[in-house]
């Protein structure tokens, strides 16, 4: 419905900006996030990834894809990109402070990344698109930001160059890309195939 869109259209121009909670958030699920990776800890990395604010700048750029709202891509792409910097920088300063260099069970699974973690990226683009999108599946948004395991990802980048070692940094980092890939591809395909955007306008961004 019109007055539905209208609704996520603006919401997503909201989430698409940086604000001083998307800082706070940014920077205590990444502190989070590493000292679950030096503990071994899955529980606390969970908690990292609920904590995380990622979710909602990567819908809006997905929906910026699909639209090809250039405005709104932009917006959505810096704030990632923010997001991003934030992430590696305070991980990377964390490991000179901490005097651990063990590449624990948690560092090492996110340093390899398979085509399963691209399938999971997909499904977790399509989980993310259709709950902003369907108001009724807004309890289910704490569940997709767990799927959406973005945070844990950069936080062993900035561990790997803290460490100064480019196979983690670069593991995690094409671990990270490939999860980036699939959710935002596969939310811009859902928000198509709700019917926010005509195939002719959406298939340059969906490519």
């Amino acid at each position: 419905a019109t007055e539905d869109f209208r609704e996520l259209y603006q919401q997503l121009r909201e989430n698409a900006q940086v604000s001083s909670s998307f800082l706070i958030f940014m920077v205590l699920s990444t502190l989070l996030a590493s000292f679950g990776l030096y503990a071994n800890s899955a529980p606390v990395i969970i908690g990292a990834m609920i904590l995380a604010p990622l979710m909602a700048p990567i819908v809006s750029l997905a929906m910026a894809f699909t639209r090809q709202d250039e405005t709104l891509m932009i917006t959505s792409a810096k704030t990632l990109a923010f997001g991003f910097s934030v992430a590696v920088g305070f991980a990377m300063l964390l490991s000179f402070f901490l005097p651990l260099q063990i590449e624990t069970s948690e560092i090492a699974a996110r340093l390899r990344p398979t085509l399963l973690d691209l399938g999971i990226a997909i499904i977790s683009g399509i989980a993310s698109a259709y709950a902003y999108a369907r108001a009724q599946a807004a309890k289910s948004l704490a569940g997709v930001a767990i799927a959406v395991a973005l945070v844990p990802p950069l936080a062993v980048v900035g561990i790997g160059l803290g460490w100064l070692s480019p196979r983690v940094a670069g593991g995690a980092l094409l671990l990270f890309l490939t999860n980036l890939a699939g959710i935002v591809f596969s939310a811009s395909a859902t928000f198509l195939m709700l019917g926010y955007a005509p195939f002719s306008r959406a298939r340059k961004g969906i490519i």
